[in-house]
């Protein structure tokens, strides 16, 4: 059902901003994925957005065991239909950051996973149309809203305990 709701709301014309509720391994990964993958169907790019490195190699870990070789897209081995899942941390190496940067910029990852760093200057998600947050009382308003800045980029928050300020947006 929760699945549906989102996914109607990623057909309207009228940007989303949900809240995503759930315990710990209630399977809201699961239904972000679903989120993700109808974004990145319809030609855009998706972003999961996680307070900590370890939240975010675990985040992108289980969606490429999710996704098998559809994480894999334009790479040997991936699937034609795939697209490419990225990660995009602090302590990538430059040399792998410039790479993902790249990859980014020319729209060639579908989905980006990763911390703060998504969040820098030099990002540019140029297709961005679907940004998760996780665990999202590590991060202020302003910085979810730096996702949005470039106007109609739905918005998914994902959270086992929620703060007062989230429920009442």
């Amino acid at each position: 059902k929760v699945g549906k709701v989102i996914s109607d709301d990623l057909s309207s014309a009228r940007p989303m901003n949900r809240l995503l509720q759930g315990d710990v391994g209630s399977g809201k990964t699961v239904v972000a994925l679903r989120a993700l993958l109808q974004v990145v169907d319809g030609g855009g790019q998706a972003a999961l957005l996680a307070p900590t490195e370890v939240l975010a190699e675990q985040h992108y870990r289980s969606l490429v065991t999710m996704l098998g070789d559809l994480a894999a897209g334009g790479m040997l081995g991936g699937s034609d239909i795939g697209t490419r899942v990225d990660l995009l941390t602090g302590s990538l190496g430059a040399k792998q950051k410039r790479a993902v940067l790249g990859r980014l910029a020319g729209g060639e990852t579908g989905i980006v996973v990763g911390t703060h760093a998504l969040l820098s200057d030099n990002v540019q998600i140029p297709f961005l149309s679907l940004a998760v947050v996780d665990d999202q009382h590590r991060f202020g308003v302003d910085q979810r809203d730096a996702l949005r800045a470039n106007g109609g980029v739905n918005l998914l928050v994902m959270t086992a305990t929620p703060i007062p300020r989230t429920l009442a947006m």
